[in-house]
């Protein structure tokens, strides 16, 4: 796929270069999980990795440029404050032990064999909801801020974003997740789109939510969102506050960036 980038892209491709010294490289990679994902260059990366999924040219613009801007805020500080999250197995034990009894009721309801991977998927998609969204927030703030040539493509792809959040909500859904999961995963969906709603000037991205239970969760999460630093270290005193809030704090640890394994892929999304 040919990728048309706008003036934009390609102004924030330049600060990357500024900031960071390194390039990034765009690779197709039509079986990757999101449709974006950013492989930060280490000291002995030559450049930054950027994949992306083909067939999606409506929204291909704002993805990248909502990438590029986990490189610059985690660039924009000191280098002993790159911190970036983590988990193991040692880690995921601790954190399903807790709600054991969850997993051991919905086993009447999940065949055993898929049980194990639903657990994983349930485990990973709520750490990553929780280390992105605080980041993702005040990404998004800053392209429309600063980049509004953008924002008919980061409409679209918050829409589309939104569409697959709501499906979180449904009782069906309910039926099948942890209390804790289903709860925590929801009360971060009405923060994230708060915030979004109140920036587009569009209360259309909150009237599901706002019928729901996950405002009083989610409002205090937008507080503290909201009193936090808008920088990287804000982004991760914003993740340790809410991972607090949700009773999470031990689901997942924090490393420095240069420590990541080679084989990495993200940590971002």
């Amino acid at each position: 796929m040919n990728l048309e980038l706008t003036a934009s892209v390609n102004h924030i491709f330049e600060n990357v270069k500024t900031i960071t010294g390194k390039d990034i490289q765009l690779i197709e990679k039509p079986d990757l999980a999101a449709y974006a994902m950013i492989k930060i260059a280490r000291k002995n990366m030559q450049s930054h990795c950027l994949y992306y999924k083909p067939g999606y040219s409506k929204v291909i613009n704002h993805l990248i440029a909502h990438e590029c801007g986990h490189i610059l805020r985690i660039f924009g500080v000191p280098e002993e404050c790159r911190l970036v999250p983590y988990t193991n197995d040692q880690i995921k034990l601790r954190a399903l032990s807790k709600i054991e009894v969850q997993i051991e009721n919905l086993s009447k309801v999940i065949p055993f064999e898929k049980l194990a991977q639903v657990v994983n998927m349930w485990y990973a998609g709520l750490v990553r909801q929780l280390t992105n969204y605080p980041t993702d927030i005040m990404i998004e703030q800053w392209l429309y801020n600063d980049y509004p040539e953008l924002r008919s493509y980061q409409a679209h792809s918050l829409k589309q974003q939104y569409d697959e959040a709501v499906v979180g909500l449904s009782s069906r859904v309910e039926a099948i997740t942890p209390r804790k999961i289903f709860d925590a995963s929801n009360g971060m969906n009405y923060a994230f789109f708060n915030i979004i709603s109140t920036m587009l000037n569009d209360s259309d991205y909150l009237r599901r939510y706002e019928r729901s239970i996950y405002r009083n969760i989610g409002s205090k999460l937008v507080l503290i969102r909201r009193s936090s630093e808008d920088n990287y270290r804000g982004d991760i005193d914003t993740i340790n506050r809410w991972a607090e809030d949700l009773d999470i704090s031990d689901w997942f640890a924090w490393r420095n960036f240069e420590n990541v394994p080679d084989n990495y892929m993200s940590t971002f999304g």
